[in-house]
């Protein structure tokens, strides 16, 4: 009897070659879903109650311009973080109109929150907000969409606008006009509205009095940018507890009270937050009772099913000789098992990061003999925010006084825009308590003087330390920082100042240090001195 094409194929097979392709370069490197690495693989039966839920708010959203917040619920390693890269994928799913999703990583310190969320999503929409913006705004006063300085003068389009947004709006309007329709101020105003640093002499050619740090100002930013969207933003908030388990009640509190003021006043934007099941309860009940009201009803995902598991695994590999640009074997498990994913299943109770991170080992012991736990991996991104920066500061504070038997406490400052852009610290240490007030100047490039906003961040820290509501002040700035108004307050300051002056590559080195909760040589140094000092 001859045998069936099934049976030619595996003794065709030349296994030997494959395997040596594989120890080449092994597959399924990485269990860790991060906001910042597409996942090439997706398998949709665990959140296609999730998609279900948001992409209902994102409909509805599109047509009325309301806007929605949409909780989803899962354990670590469930896929929530992976969610976003569904979305992402999804953009153009409805006929004829687009939206746009943005991931926004949990903020690490309850500052400057809006400045998180606005440098989330430019870094994500790039220009093209900024020239829809500009669309809207003409046609408010029944200009065309896409007229530049040619067709419409500068001062003609503020006239007709500036009676529509009064107040603290007008600064983000001028700096949009000015984008389209002043091209000598077009790479200024394109700064500005990116939040980047600025001089004293830069904002009054802009004519504007104020930059993108308090939180009134980026909140009127955001909000415009996102009405003025032709896409539909899409919040895709991860970790939405972060806050809550780094700094308790009162931090998390004033996020949700950042996210309530957007629902509020913005439109045409849909907020995703994934959250940890076991967390969700605590945080719902710290939101009042209006945020509560407008939240819809949580979805959870599921876990995978072993079938789930077993097509996860083939298509996984499936992708991976293709690469290869070679006919994957007769069994696109190898060179796994089915006894292999069954021991994965069991092992991970259908948590897809426990299955995964169980094969990578599995994989090794196949192909090198060897059995070892994989590395661990991050599953953060590091994007140097304000709040970023100064969550950094504060956790290489606690680092340090730990050091030395003290004991560092985030001390939650009320009221006022300054202490809502500066965060406040608590020392204790030698039966003895003082506080540090610790402020970042907002800049976008690290690498280049930090402008107007090393002043504005001194100024900030000198006005707290006046009131007595701190000791002792630290303030972050780039490198090249300077400027006599800078240079002149923080002599005013004197020993009551400490200046951290950073570049890109030492702010994310901090980042890192305190996120693996081990400083380098020089870092500990810094910052046990500081404490020492106090």
């Amino acid at each position: 009897m001859p045998p069936n094409e099934s049976e030619t194929e595996n003794q065709d097979f030349d296994d030997e070659m494959y395997m040596e392709i594989l120890r080449d370069d092994p597959p399924m490197k990485r269990y860790v879903s991060r906001g910042d690495t597409p996942d090439p693989v997706d398998i949709s039966g665990p959140h296609k109650q999730a998609d279900r839920a948001i992409f209902r708010c994102i409909r509805f959203t599109m047509n009325d311009k309301t806007a929605r917040f949409q909780p989803i619920l899962g354990d670590a390693g469930m896929g929530k973080t992976h969610l976003y890269w569904v979305l992402k994928d999804k953009e153009s799913i409805f006929s004829g109109k687009e939206f746009l999703a943005v991931y926004v990583p949990s903020p690490p310190a309850p500052v400057r929150i809006p400045l998180h969320l606005h440098a989330c999503l430019v870094d994500e929409a790039g220009e093209q907000i900024f020239e829809e913006t500009v669309d809207m705004l003409i046609s408010k006063f029944g200009g065309v969409k896409g007229v530049t300085h040619e067709q419409y003068d500068f001062n003609y389009a503020m006239e007709r606008l500036l009676a529509r947004y009064p107040g603290i709006s007008a600064d983000v309007v001028k700096a949009l006009m000015r984008y389209r329709l002043d091209p000598d101020y077009r790479d200024l105003a394109r700064r500005w509205l990116f939040g980047d640093a600025v001089s004293d002499a830069e904002l009054e050619q802009l004519g504007v009095r104020t930059v993108l740090e308090e939180d009134d100002v980026t909140v009127a930013t955001l909000n415009l940018l996102m009405e003025g969207s032709e896409r539909t933003v899409v919040f895709f908030i991860d970790e939405t507890e972060g806050l809550y388990n780094t700094h308790g009640e009162e931090a998390e509190r004033r996020f949700l009270e950042i996210l309530k003021r957007i629902y509020n006043e913005g439109k045409n934007v849909v907020m995703v937050a994934s959250c940890l099941t076991d967390v969700w309860n605590r945080i719902y009940e710290i939101a009042d009772a209006p945020m509560q009201s407008r939240m819809e009803e949580p979805v959870s995902l599921r876990p995978f099913s072993e079938d789930d598991l077993t097509c996860f695994v083939e298509k996984t590999m499936q992708q991976y000789w293709n690469e290869k640009n070679i006919d994957p074997p007769p069994s696109l498990l190898f060179p796994l098992s089915e006894g292999d994913i069954d021991d994965a299943f069991k092992h991970s109770e259908g948590v897809p990061r426990e299955a995964i991170k169980f094969i990578i080992p599995r994989l090794d012991s196949i192909l090198f003999d060897i059995e070892e736990e994989p590395e661990p991996q991050a599953d953060y991104i590091i994007k140097l925010t304000a709040s970023v920066v100064i969550n950094a500061i504060v956790e290489a504070l606690k680092l340090a006084a730990e050091e030395i038997g003290g004991q560092v406490q985030l001390h939650m400052a009320k009221g006022g825009t300054s202490r809502e852009a500066t965060a406040i610290v608590k020392v204790n240490k030698n039966g003895q308590s003082k506080k540090i007030c610790i402020d970042v100047a907002n800049v976008k490039d690290w690498n280049r003087s930090g402008g107007v906003a090393g002043y504005y961040s001194v100024k900030r820290v000198k006005e707290i330390i006046e009131t007595d509501e701190a000791d002792y002040g630290i303030v972050a700035v780039p490198k090249e920082t300077g400027g006599a108004k800078f240079e002149a307050m923080r002599e005013e300051l004197d020993d009551t100042l400490t200046t951290l002056r950073f570049t890109e590559k030492t702010a994310t080195q901090l980042v890192e240090s305190t996120k693996g909760r081990v400083l380098t040589s020089e870092e500990a140094d810094i910052f046990g001195e500081m404490v020492k000092s106090v």
